[in-house]
This record gives structure tokens, C-alpha cells and sequence, in this order.
């Protein structure tokens, strides 16, 4: 028993990764991968995530990325479960979140920006092309204005919800997840958003590690109860009382 609160010593940048490791490498046995920006130049950092999903994508069938503020509302749940949830199929490109319907989400056609701090990716030629193109945007090669999100909010958002999703939009290319099951949180439910399954701490960002803590203690500690159960017998030495030092 601790007699402080050690979740003041967790920053909330740090709380969701760490989470994250939990979730991916101790109960579902996926690769978790901490995207650290060395050096955007002029873009703004979270612009780093489109070539990070592309690099990583080379390797892996499916990729998942996630901004330090959002975390798995039930980590128990496997990713697959979410992705035959959502309706991915083979020729999906992307998903994402709606984000919250206000007049500041909009995009210059009176559209919702879709949230890129929760992205799924599934390999595929035409998705690296989605991917290139997102990341030289700002080039303004093919799209004008575009370098106007280098450092404008919402950013890479902002590029995508202005120009790539109206370019890839065959009807199986982008899947659009529901604000109130992939974006948001409790804190937020004013918005309609509330994070059912993957929660979105854009609301309130302090509220990030009490939200992984709770998480540790309701899923992570019963799988390390079970994970103790079954390695007993490596991990406890019984001595049988002939073997032990007489006094």
C-alpha cells in the first residue's frame, strides 16, 4: 500500500505511451513503436506522424497510431475485435474520428475535419500513394494554399481534411468512425464525443493519467495477477525442510 498519489509523478505525455506499451506488448503481444520528432523543419510537430505511418507501414499489414493524449478505453479489447467492429475492409486506406460538429471543425466546405490523433492505416499501394501525397502537401505541388497548415492549426489535420480526403474518395478508401466511439472522453460528453472506445483527451489533457491509472488498476493488474498464477512454480523456490540450514 502507497501512502501518496504516485500518478503526480507521471506526466500525461508519458502516461499514454506508457499505457499503450501495456496494451500492445503485454496483453495482445503487438509491436509498439514510440515516434520521437527529431527535426520538422518549419512544420509543426504532429505533422511527424504522416511519414512515421508510412515508414512503418513498409512493414506491417496494419498501423495504428496514436496521439501521447489518447488512450484504449478497454485495453482487453483487441484491435481486431475494433476493426470488425468498424466495418474495415480489405480496400480500406485509413480511418479516423469525426471530430466534434462545431463551426470550428469545419473545413472550407462546411465539412467535420476527421481527427488524425487515432489513425488507422492497412497497407496497400493506393494508401502510400494517400500517404505521400499527405506528406508533400505542403509542397504545394499539387495542392495550392496548402503550406498555410505547416503552422496554422489544426496542421496535418487540417491538410487532410481540406485536400486528401476529397482526392481518395472512393467509397471504401477512408473509413469514418464515430466521434462518440473513437474520439473524445467522459469530460467531453457536452460534444456528443465521450470516447467509447478509444478516448481522445483534447478536452481536458490533465485528466490523462488519472484515466491510465484507472485502466492499470481495473484491466493490467488481473492480467499480472494471472501472469503470476501461472509462473509460480519458475518463479518460487520451495525448499523441503531436510534441505534447510539447521540452527
Amino acid at each position: 500500500m502507497v501512502g501518496f498519489d504516485q500518478t503526480k509523478l507521471l506526466h500525461r505525455r508519458t502516461t499514454g505511451p506508457l499505457h499503450l506499451t501495456g496494451y500492445a506488448a503485454k496483453i495482445h503481444g503487438y509491436d509498439y513503436k514510440l515516434v520521437q520528432v527529431q527535426n520538422m523543419g518549419s512544420r509543426y510537430g504532429t505533422w511527424a506522424k504522416v511519414p512515421a505511418i508510412r515508414e512503418f507501414l513498409e512493414h506491417y499489414q496494419f498501423v495504428v497510431f496514436l496521439d501521447a493524449d489518447v488512450i484504449l478505453t478497454y485495453p482487453h479489447l483487441p484491435l481486431e475485435w475494433l476493426f470488425n467492429y468498424w466495418a474495415m475492409h480489405p480496400q480500406t486506406l485509413v480511418a479516423m474520428a469525426a471530430d466534434p460538429t462545431e463551426p470550428v471543425n469545419d473545413d472550407e466546405r462546411g465539412n467535420t475535419f476527421l481527427n488524425t490523433g487515432f489513425v488507422i492505416a492497412q497497407r496497400s499501394v493506393r494508401t502510400m500513394e494517400l500517404l505521400r501525397a499527405w506528406e508533400n502537401c505542403p509542397g504545394e505541388s499539387q495542392y495550392q494554399n496548402c503550406a498555410h497548415w505547416v503552422t496554422h492549426w489544426p496542421h496535418e489535420q487540417g491538410a487532410f481534411g481540406t485536400y486528401l480526403r476529397y482526392d481518395f474518395n472512393r467509397s471504401s478508401d477512408i473509413k469514418v468512425l464515430p466521434c462518440a466511439e473513437a474520439n473524445g472522453c467522459p469530460n467531453a460528453a457536452h460534444t456528443g464525443c465521450v470516447g467509447k472506445f478509444v478516448r481522445h483527451y483534447w478536452y481536458s489533457k490533465n485528466s490523462v493519467t488519472p484515466a491510465v491509472d484507472q485502466s492499470i488498476q481495473r484491466y493490467f493488474l488481473p492480467y499480472l495477477h494471472h501472469a503470476f498464477l501461472r509462473d509460480a512454480q519458475l518463479d518460487v523456490l520451495a525448499l523441503e525442510p531436510e534441505n534447510m540450514a539447521q540452527d
